[in-house]
């Protein structure tokens, strides 16, 4: 049975695929395509997110590139978020 993912989860998942984009073989960061696929999010719901994300320091753009790179700060919230999501799993709940 299929389950809605939270705003959060969602954010998550856009902050990983850049981060994996960002260091992991690949030098110029993830383009809207692959945030839209990799995290499963309509084009329109995915650019207000970025836009979210970006003002909050989590997320920046590649200069004339049109990609996106994960920050530290993004960083430090994907480690926190993955680490608050082992603890919540562990008591049974869903985030």
């Amino acid at each position: 049975m299929p389950s809605n993912r939270t705003h959060i989860s969602i954010i998550a998942d856009i902050l990983d695929t850049a981060r994996q984009y960002s260091y992991e073989g690949y030098d110029n960061g993830a383009s809207v395509t692959h945030l839209i696929r990799k995290a499963n999010v309509p084009h329109r719901r995915l650019s207000s997110m970025v836009s979210e994300l970006k003002a909050s320091g989590l997320l920046s753009e590649v200069p004339k590139e049109s990609k996106y790179r994960i920050s530290d700060k993004g960083m430090e919230f994907l480690r926190s978020y993955q680490q608050f999501k082992g603890f919540a799993e562990g008591f049974g709940l869903k985030v």
